[in-house]
C-alpha cells in the first residue's frame, strides 16, 4: 500500500468503493476527478445556505453532498453531512453552525486526500 492509498484510505472505505467500480482503477480515478471538481461548487452551496440562515436550502444542500459522500464509501463525511441535515430539519441553528464546522474539518483532510491520491496516479 502506498502513502497515497493510505491517506485515502482514512476518509474512504476503499474496499467498499473499489467493489463499486469492480476494482477498475481508471473508473475510480474519473469518479474521483468529478468528486474534486463537483463537491467544491455544492459545499459552497451549503455554506450560502447556512450563512443566509435558510434552513430549507441547508437541508437540501446537506442531503445532495451526503449522497454524493455516501456513493464515494465516504463515510465519516456522509455522517457528518447527514448531521447537518437533520439539524436544519429541526430547525436548530447551533448544530447546523457546529455539524457545519464538523463537517468542513472533514472534508479539508478528505480534499488534501484525493488531491494527493488523483497525483500520485497520474504523474
Amino acid at each position: 500500500m502506498n502513502a497515497e492509498y493510505a491517506a485515502l484510505e482514512r476518509y474512504v472505505d476503499m474496499t467498499e468503493l473499489l467493489a463499486r467500480v469492480d476494482n477498475d482503477h481508471e473508473l475510480l480515478i474519473e469518479l474521483l476527478t468529478l468528486f474534486q471538481e463537483d463537491f467544491p461548487r455544492l459545499r459552497d452551496a451549503l455554506h450560502v445556505a447556512v450563512d443566509t440562515g435558510n434552513p430549507n436550502q441547508v437541508e437540501k444542500a446537506a442531503h445532495t453532498l451526503k449522497g454524493m459522500l455516501a456513493n464515494l464509501s465516504m463515510k465519516q463525511a456522509d455522517q457528518l453531512a447527514a448531521r447537518v441535515e437533520l439539524a436544519a430539519r429541526a430547525g436548530d441553528v447551533q448544530e447546523i453552525q457546529k455539524a457545519t464546522a464538523d463537517f468542513d474539518r472533514e472534508v479539508t483532510g478528505l480534499l488534501a486526500a484525493v488531491e494527493l491520491f488523483i497525483a500520485g496516479r497520474n504523474p
